[in-house]
């Protein structure tokens, strides 16, 4: 093992290599590089962004659509870090402890863990790689829909808060696969977003199978008392984490040097409610079949909450 007294000091010690040269999870060091980005490169799915087809919008040209784009993948990054980190490696934990389950052994469960940090530190080489190729700073920020969801996780009676977060990494994890597939769809998306996106997706969707199999297996070993509890937050987890993130859309059109005013148009032409609950139904598909497969009355509770679902005023 090298001597930790090393690592980041090359020329303390020349026989021994920095910690990020000789770590067992490290990337190849001749990635291909970053291509420079063209005009009608976009960083993130258009189809995913209904504000950035606003008429308002496509009048100031494709540069400001490239921009808002930047703006919500630098978001969803945001967002999928605190996802694998404050939920997914928080849920690990307390999985290990859970008795009873065999169809995901502890192997699996720490390989996941070890997967969810190696995922935010690729997103951090790809911020660093981003900005020296395309101009472009991916800011970290906090993610409002992760918030939400961590908010109802501490909410909970401390007798059921490890109930809690394991729902909630199961959702999240489901949830997040299928958005890593769409971000980054289209040939208009910029070629190095893609290839982390898909990456990323094809780990997810292994992490997704073993949540299922779990939840399959960890549901009825709960009591009564716990499947009531589950029954009630599942719905909420999903509608906390589904939401438009609309502060942050705004937030973005601003940036983008609209008035708030004119922000708050471009939301209010953009986001139809009846396709809010469409796409959030349709988003949530693994999680209702899975809650349903096992006799739980959540998915019925979570369909009301979507046909009631309004923007705020």
């Amino acid at each position: 093992m090298a001597d930790p007294s090393s690592i980041d000091a090359p020329g303390s010690r020349p026989e021994l290599r920095p910690w990020r040269d000789v770590a067992a999870v490290t990337r190849c060091a001749t990635e291909t590089p970053f291509p420079a980005l063209r005009p009608d490169d976009l960083l993130f799915n258009v189809s995913l962004m209904p504000y950035a087809m606003h008429p308002l919008v496509c009048a100031r040209g494709q540069a400001t659509r490239q921009h808002l784009s930047v703006l919500r993948l630098a978001d969803y990054l945001n967002r999928t870090e605190r996802v694998e980190l404050h939920i997914v490696n928080r849920a690990v934990e307390q999985m290990l402890d859970i008795p009873g389950v065999r169809s995901v052994t502890r192997d699996d469960l720490l390989a996941i863990y070890t997967d969810e940090g190696f995922h935010t530190w690729m997103m951090e080489r790809f911020r660093r790689h981003c900005h020296a190729a395309t101009g472009y700073s991916l800011t970290q920020c906090s993610s409002l829909s992760v918030a939400r969801v961590m908010a109802l996780c501490e909410a909970a009676p401390e007798s059921c808060r490890g109930t809690a977060v394991v729902a909630a990494a199961a959702i999240t994890e489901t949830l997040i696969t299928g958005t890593l597939r769409e971000a980054g769809a289209g040939d208009s998306v910029y070629a190095p977003v893609r290839t982390l996106l898909a990456e990323h997706g094809a780990d997810e969707m292994r992490h997704q199978a073993a949540f299922v199999r779990f939840v399959g297996e960890w549901v009825p070993l709960l009591s009564p008392d716990e499947r009531g509890f589950l029954d009630a937050i599942v719905p909420e987890l999903m509608v906390a984490f589904l939401a438009p993130e609309l502060p942050t859309w705004h937030a973005h059109l601003c940036a983008v040097g609209m008035t708030s005013q004119d922000a708050d148009r471009i939301l209010r032409d953009s986001v139809d409610p009846l396709q809010v609950g469409v796409q959030m139904m349709e988003a949530a598909l693994v999680p209702r079949r899975l809650f349903e497969r096992l006799g739980m009355s959540c998915t019925e509770r979570f369909a009301h909450r979507v046909g009631r679902w309004r923007p705020p005023a």
